[in-house]
């Protein structure tokens, strides 16, 4: 596995912060920042433990903000990297062909399991892109989503996912880089006190320890900061599909314009089912956004996906 050269983060527990939202609302006309209600759990409901360099964080350092929902499911984002020789290794590779399948806004490797050994535990490591306008496109905000999650394929009624997106919110260009998850069909949650830069990478993990309820981990490994969310309460998972995936996500009810974005990598991907054994890329859906995203995968845990 890469990246084992890379410290491990310190667990130490820290003063949790408790947040809970009422049930989901339509879609707004984009994404407007909410309050986040700090109050005992109800229904959906979640704590945040956070460290920098293996240092807990005080709870005043913990900025989690809530949004309405972005990402819907499909059709409706001393470097520490692998070297260019790790990579090379990779390329070399034999090429494999899993089967490539169109879609509106998901560019990635999609893979499943049946419903009798489901997925526990999905996990990845991603470089977030630099992302600049895409030529000719004049809808804004322009984005590009990257992230490792469960469900929302063929399990269409939730979905849990974590990563970084890129927003361009208008014509001057100007990146705002953010970290984020979502337990569909609730809202988003930026993850605004954990810095994100163009080529920082990231890991997920998500450890599901029900249908509705999970530990979403993650870590920004190049600046050293790792944030855990402990979630009770979220939608029913299928937990039948794997997910590393470059998303055109939506703003409200509409689709952002597809930033332009450079190559984004996911490492080490891997899904732990029920009976123990790992779901990769091998066998997968790569699914592709014409004309503005190709996926493509090169050994059962690597895969890229670039905007040409």
């Amino acid at each position: 596995m890469k990246f084992t050269q890379l410290a491990t983060i310190a667990t130490a527990l820290v003063t949790q912060r408790v947040y809970a939202r009422p049930e989901p609302e339509p879609y707004a006309a984009d994404a407007v920042a909410r309050e986040v209600i700090k109050a005992a759990p109800k229904k959906f409901a979640f704590t945040v433990e956070a460290h920098f360099k293996g240092k807990p964080l005080s709870q005043s350092e913990i900025k989690i903000d809530a949004i309405d929902p972005v990402v819907g499911t499909r059709g409706r984002a001393r470097q520490q990297k692998p070297s260019d020789s790790e990579l090379a290794i990779s390329k070399n590779k034999n090429r494999r062909s899993n089967p490539t399948v169109a879609s509106g806004n998901w560019c990635g490797s999609v893979n499943h399991t049946p419903s009798s050994n489901q997925i526990k535990v999905i996990h990845a490591y991603f470089q977030h892109p630099a992302c600049t306008k895409r030529p000719g496109v004049t809808t804004y905000p322009q984005a590009a989503a990257a992230w490792t999650g469960i469900d929302g394929d063929i399990w269409t009624s939730s979905l849990l996912q974590s990563g970084t997106v890129c927003k361009i919110d208008n014509s001057s260009g100007a990146v705002r880089n953010e970290a984020w998850w979502q337990w569909v069909p609730s809202g988003a949650y930026t993850i605004t006190s954990m810095p994100v830069a163009a080529g920082d990478w990231f890991e997920v993990t998500i450890n599901t320890t029900s249908s509705t309820s999970a530990k979403v981990t993650l870590s920004n490994i190049s600046q050293g900061y790792s944030y855990t969310m402990t979630i009770s309460g979220g939608a029913a998972l299928g937990r039948v599909d794997a997910d590393w995936v470059v998303e055109r996500p939506y703003y409200g009810s509409s689709l952002a314009g597809f930033a332009k974005f450079t190559d984004v990598w996911f490492e080490s991907a891997y899904a732990t089912l029920a009976n123990g054994a790992n779901l990769g890329i091998l066998g997968a859906n790569q699914l592709q956004i014409a004309g503005t995203c190709t996926s493509a995968e090169y050994d059962n845990a690597d895969l890229y996906a670039f905007s040409p």
